[in-house]
């Protein structure tokens, strides 16, 4: 793995905020937006630190934050634009579960360059750079080759949303019949990772925001693996979008209980 100047900045950046979620572990809730959809301390404080060195390395840039940032739209009119989320996985790292990681996507002209997301319980650095392959700590990572559904791990999100949350489990209940199993981990840059290593053959979600999913966007697609909306389209813009991953070879099946089953999500 051949590393440039610019992701090694950005990969010593966010190995330090991730000793900062290590070191600081503040599960003070800041501010509450719904039941299960809230901010911590320890959110806030990485955010700001890595907002602080992205302005350095690149004051050129937009950022997009979970946390502080109202400039999608001024994102998607810029040239270079991070998109990040200093804790995803915000509920999994308030009940002291080990899984959540910092995501962090760089994109020019509307497409994303370079993908970072780190687990810093799990000490592990999923990378991408466009046109250079996908990593796990260095390592060369590929999606699964599983061909068919019925012998697939299929991973899947909830919206903070109560209701919405029940209809994706009322499709994921569709899902669960035809394939191995399916599983819910809670941090949406996480499942996607896990699609292009190919631990999860697949991985779906309604009403992801760009800092949940865009970290994983090249790393995916870098791995050998597809990435589209719940209709098959590519992934356009900074919007709210319902996402669906695969290693490729079970994308049709996957689109085909979608649609089949659109009573239930609507």
């Amino acid at each position: 793995m051949v590393i440039d100047v610019l992701s090694a900045s950005l990969i010593s950046l966010l190995k330090e905020a991730g000793d900062i979620i290590k070191e600081r572990k503040s599960t003070y809730i800041a501010r509450r937006r719904s039941l299960s959809d809230y901010t911590t301390a320890t959110d806030i404080e990485v955010e700001r630190f890595i907002v602080s060195h992205l302005q350095k390395l690149s004051p050129e840039s937009v950022i997009v934050a979970e946390e502080s940032s109202s400039s999608r739209d001024k994102a998607q009119l810029c040239n270079k634009a991070f998109v990040l989320d200093p804790i995803d996985g915000t509920v999994n790292f308030y009940h002291n579960y080990p899984a959540f990681a910092i995501s962090l996507a760089y994109v020019e002209r509307g497409t994303v360059q370079r993908s970072y997301i780190y687990d810093p319980i799990n000490e592990e650095f999923f990378s991408a750079v466009r046109g250079k392959g996908a990593f796990l700590n260095g390592t060369p990572i590929h999606v699964s080759t599983t061909s068919t559904l019925s012998e697939s791990l299929v991973g899947f999100g909830t919206a903070y949303n109560k209701e919405l949350g029940k209809k994706e489990i009322s499709l994921v209940m569709k899902v669960y019949e035809q394939c191995h199993d399916v599983r819910r981990r809670g941090a949406a840059s996480l499942d996607v990772a896990y699609v292009a290593c190919g631990r999860l053959d697949s991985y779906l979600e309604m009403d992801l925001k760009p800092w949940d999913f865009y970290g994983g966007i090249l790393l995916l697609e870098e791995a050998g693996g597809l990435v589209t909306d719940w209709s098959g389209n590519s992934i356009q813009g900074l919007g709210n979008q319902d996402v669906l991953c695969s290693n490729g070879f079970i994308h049709n099946e996957m689109l085909a209980i979608v649609e089949e089953n659109r009573s239930l999500i609507q």
